[in-house]
């Protein structure tokens, strides 16, 4: 099992979940909340783990809980937030809404993460920012996007010394978002399968 004790992991838990309907890091999924199967695995990596959240629920699960510094920013300024709170230069951030996320991803965004500001995955052509490491060094560009209301990370990425990674080795399925009532619905057929 490989720790990367220099890495922090942000999981991403403040947003608005209008799709769902309520908020969907504390659904129940499996006999648990969903934030629990991105912790899990996240803990597989690194003991330097925050939540960042506006909820005070998310104090349950017994890691710090990195309140938002803007509102209304979606997820770049989860970011924002995160990477002010964190002592690492590299940081994994994750959504709260990936229960089939790999050891295995994080890992090899990780080790395919040296030199660059952001490394993102991407599956099938499909990019996924909240699948990745942000160095401290975004911070300038985030809050500078955060105050000109600039909020996808995609305008980030064009800025920023970037890698796109793509995982050919992984299945879909790691990638899945529960962000809607009907992903949500069909989800517990997949966890009856071993990934």
């Amino acid at each position: 099992m490989a720790i990367y004790n220099n890495i922090t992991i942000l999981i991403l838990a403040g947003g608005k979940s209008t799709r769902m309907g309520q908020d969907k890091g504390l659904m129940d999924l499996n006999g648990k909340p969903m934030i629990s199967h991105v912790i899990e695995v996240a803990k597989k990596i690194s003991q330097r783990i925050f939540i960042v959240a506006n909820l005070e629920a998310y104090k349950q699960f017994d890691l710090p809980v990195v309140h938002d510094e803007v509102f209304e920013k979606g997820p770049i300024g989860g970011i924002y937030s995160g990477l002010k709170k964190s002592e690492s230069e590299y940081n994994l951030v994750l959504s709260c809404d990936i229960p089939f996320i790999h050891q295995g991803v994080l890992e090899f965004l990780i080790e395919s993460s040296t030199g660059y500001d952001i490394t993102v995955a991407s599956k099938e052509g499909k990019l996924h920012p909240l699948v990745g490491i942000y160095r401290k060094t975004c911070l300038p560009a985030i809050k500078e996007h955060l105050d000109e209301d600039k909020l996808k990370l995609t305008l980030l990425f064009e800025e920023m010394k970037t890698r796109i990674v793509e995982m050919d080795d992984f299945i879909s399925t790691n990638f899945r978002n529960i962000n809607s009532k009907m992903i949500y619905d069909t989800t517990t057929e997949i966890f009856r399968a071993d990934f």
